[in-house]
């Protein structure tokens, strides 16, 4: 508070002490020095002062404190000088000389109030700034991971590819060794191809894999399915039980997302089962043309509270400083990323995920895939057949 007469400024400071700390000065250039040592949020001032106006010294104080609110005390001789004042930014309100106490103190909180929606604004500008440079290096980092996911996944790829087809060659190559290569060239060919998606996906910066729906023979599908993991099952000495119906027919799915996920819920189910536990596959076909897919174990199960965020990204429900990665080994964890992929793809098809389980029991999780849409009628003038 600036004004040249002491009784004024003691008045304002004695209003306004429950609620603010008030400075308050008498002389204008004295005001200066104290906006030099102190963070003011509102400056306030009356317009006639000996040694300069208060427009004066608001426009010097909007200088040093660009952000402060600033305030004029004035009479109705001076409007003119204020409404310039007002046009200018230098001021942002008025208030007429003799004042009212609860009016000035209503203009206070206003004055303070929109300081701190600037400040916000400030803040929240300075914050986008940083987020903008950041998000300029990932947007660097991105396009270097694109290189080197060009070079460094397709090239060991292609030595494994080659090297496999290399393999199966040899005349005097016997069974297993040949079938299991067969499976690995099977298994590295669908990996290639979803590098160039992906490398492909990342060029284009177009995450949003869509399906690539088309109609399957559903029995076929589980069957490969199963041939992708019997031999981890072998190895575990583990029987797997599988239940086809000969109505199973077929259905419109993305083939490969509907595969990885009976992939991952069987080799879950590897994992967490013991040697010479019991693993089932079984498949089902509602009257309304949907498709329910089950695995079922007799392994470890999972505790009731875990169930509910089972499907989260990153949950394991275990310790994580415990964390091994493995393919079939009994009791193996990853990271937690596997079944809220699993829930994403089914969920892209419509679909849901459901599991059932009890500690020491065994777990159940069972896949519906709704009926896909039927052809639309021929028009009657369409020739039959």
């Amino acid at each position: 508070m600036v004004d040249d007469e002491p009784d004024v400024v003691k008045s304002v400071q004695d209003l306004l002490r429950l609620d603010y700390k008030v400075l308050g000065s008498t002389r204008a250039s004295d005001a200066l020095v104290i906006l030099n040592k102190e963070i003011v949020d509102v400056v306030m001032t009356d317009q006639r002062m000996p040694e300069m106006s208060g427009v004066e010294f608001l426009r010097k104080a909007r200088e040093q404190h660009p952000d402060a609110i600033r305030l004029l005390f004035t009479g109705y001789a001076d409007i003119r000088a204020v409404i310039d004042a007002i046009n200018q930014g230098n001021v942002y309100r008025y208030i007429t000389k003799p004042w009212d106490p609860d009016e000035l103190q209503t203009v206070i909180r206003e004055a303070c109030e929109r300081h701190d929606l600037l400040a916000e604004r400030q803040r929240l500008l300075t914050e986008l700034k940083i987020n903008n440079e950041e998000l300029e290096k990932a947007n660097a980092l991105q396009q270097a991971f694109i290189e080197v996911a060009s070079h460094e996944l397709r090239t060991p790829l292609t030595i494994l590819s080659g090297l496999v087809g290399l393999s199966l060659r040899v005349q005097s190559l016997g069974e297993p060794l040949k079938d299991w290569l067969k499976r690995i060239d099977q298994a590295g060919q669908r990996l290639q191809m979803l590098v160039n998606q992906l490398v492909s996906m990342l060029e284009a910066k177009k995450f949003d894999r869509p399906l690539e729906k088309k109609t399957v023979d559903l029995e076929t599908l589980m069957r490969q399915s199963v041939d992708d993991v019997k031999p981890f099952i072998e190895l575990r000495k583990q029987t797997l039980e599988l239940e086809i119906p000969q109505s199973l027919s077929s259905i419109e799915v993305d083939e490969l997302k509907v595969r990885d996920c009976i992939n991952h819920l069987l080799l879950n189910a590897v994992k967490f089962t013991p040697d010479n536990g019991r693993i089932g596959l079984a498949a089902a076909r509602g009257n309304d043309g949907s498709a329910s897919i089950s695995v079922t174990d007799t392994g470890v199960g999972i505790d009731a509270n875990a169930q509910n965020q089972l499907f989260e990204p990153f949950f394991t429900g275990y310790d994580v400083s415990h964390h091994s990665s493995g393919h079939y080994e009994y009791g193996r964890k990853g990271i937690g990323l596997g079944l809220s992929v699993v829930k994403a793809f089914v969920e892209m098809h419509g679909g849901t995920i459901q599991v059932c389980s009890e500690v020491g029991k065994g777990t159940t999780f069972r896949i519906w895939l709704p009926p896909h849409p039927a052809p639309p009628p021929l028009p009657d003038s369409a020739p039959r057949r």
